[in-house]
């Protein structure tokens, strides 16, 4: 028996459970903020007369840090230990919201681009991959547990911060963030330790404490020669372009050109995020027992035939046509994640986290370039029908390319 898994029969059941329920806790809190991103964009242009284009520089930022973070927060979690690291996180995202709260199109920029961008990018999916391989033997489970509580701080708190935006003002949703961190804050001082879920005992074993910064790239440059590590970044940045990249910044506005109110869309967003909940644990649970490859050809495919139908019933009073679309891109949204998660794991070992969150970096730049070309056609053409054919054609791109041979697991 390996050391690594002696570690793990020394955790408790209890323990990994409450580990797994903080780290799910700080997923959901900085995942509230990252969809605020259309929401706010709709809230400023209506009480404040900004345009798309006064907050698409802060949203490309903020969406390309999110990824970029994450290679070198999982570093320091590594080095440093996963507690200080999440709650320096938390204590940026804190800073950013607070001075968003400003009425300065300038600090909004930089403030939601650069703070809430380092704040969540520290605390995304890449987190939840190296928190599942430092608490669980087998992460396809916990990555979809985590995944789908992403997704639940994204999708499934925005209809209450746009009923705080319609009732309040724009500034509420951030003071609802706010007070989320704080709560998030108290329970991680609480809970994240050895008694309750064997911090130190997780530390021991997967502590880094002499490496560098220079090790990052190191580890990059390893990742880099290998074919496969490639065409799952080319693939997870189609996924960035098809999910993020549409549904945190495009969607909502789409939606309001359309007749659509900011209520409405943000309830099926909703919907969208209460279907990734099963999409995401079901998709993880596949990605223990079948072929990777195959599970996300088939995700990629049927989330690109929905974004082709999207534009034909948007125009449409919300009935069952839209919320038909938003149980299936629900279920299939951000369903990628697990395989790719568990993907990393098989190809790259104990350096899976790490190549994950490089990967990462390339579904951010994704999603960024898909968030500034959403709003580019919005201001040229004054609507955002073309943007989801083009989201659907990538979406059918990358079905083919992860069946490519040099995506396997051997």
């Amino acid at each position: 028996m390996s050391e690594t898994q002696q570690a793990f029969q020394l955790i408790s059941a209890q323990q990994k459970f409450n580990a797994i329920l903080v780290a799910a806790l700080c997923v959901v809190t900085a995942g509230s903020y990252v969809t605020l991103s259309g929401l706010l964009t709709s809230q400023l242009i209506e009480e404040l007369g900004w345009s798309s284009l006064n907050t698409t520089f802060g949203i490309t930022v903020n969406m390309i840090l999110y990824g970029a973070t994450a290679p070198f927060a999982i570093h320091l979690m590594e080095k440093h230990g996963i507690k200080k690291i999440v709650i320096a996180s938390l204590v940026i995202l804190l800073a950013g919201a607070l001075l968003c709260i400003l009425n300065s199109k300038i600090i909004f920029n930089l403030a939601w681009g650069v703070l809430v961008g380092l704040g969540c990018g520290a605390l995304t999916m890449s987190f939840g991959a190296l928190f599942a391989r430092s608490w669980f033997e087998k992460t396809g489970l916990p990555t979809g547990i985590l995944t789908a509580s992403s997704v639940t701080g994204q999708f499934v708190l925005l209809p209450m911060w746009a009923k705080l935006a319609n009732d309040v003002g724009w500034r509420a949703p951030l003071i609802g963030c706010v007070v989320l961190t704080l709560i998030t804050l108290l329970i991680v001082c609480f809970l994240l330790n050895e008694k309750f879920s064997a911090v130190r005992t997780v530390t021991a074993h997967h502590i880094k404490p002499n490496s560098t910064f220079l090790d990052v790239f190191i580890n990059l440059k390893g990742f880099v020669k290998n074919k496969k590590f490639w065409v799952i970044s080319l693939a997870f940045g189609m996924c960035g372009a098809t999910t993020n990249g549409l549904m945190w910044s495009s969607f909502t506005p789409a939606a309001t050109l359309e007749g659509i109110s900011v209520a409405e869309s943000s309830y099926l967003l909703l919907i969208i995020g209460l279907l990734n909940i099963p999409g995401t644990i079901g998709a993880g649970w596949l990605s223990d027992k079948i072929n990777k490859q195959s599970l996300l050809a088939v995700i990629f495919f049927l989330r690109g035939a929905s974004l082709i139908w999207l534009p034909f019933i948007l125009s449409q009073p919300v009935g069952w046509e839209l919320i038909a679309f938003a149980v299936v891109f629900g279920v299939f949204d951000v369903a990628t994640v697990p395989p790719v998660i568990t993907l990393c794991n098989h190809i790259f070992g104990d350096q899976g986290p790490s190549a994950f969150s490089w990967i990462n970096v390339a579904h951010q730049v994704g999603a960024g370039l898909a968030a500034f070309l959403g709003g580019l056609i919005a201001f040229i053409t004054g609507s955002y029908f073309a943007l989801w054919f083009i989201a659907g054609g990538i979406c059918f791109l990358a079905a083919v390319i992860v069946l490519s041979p040099h995506h396997g697991e051997k």
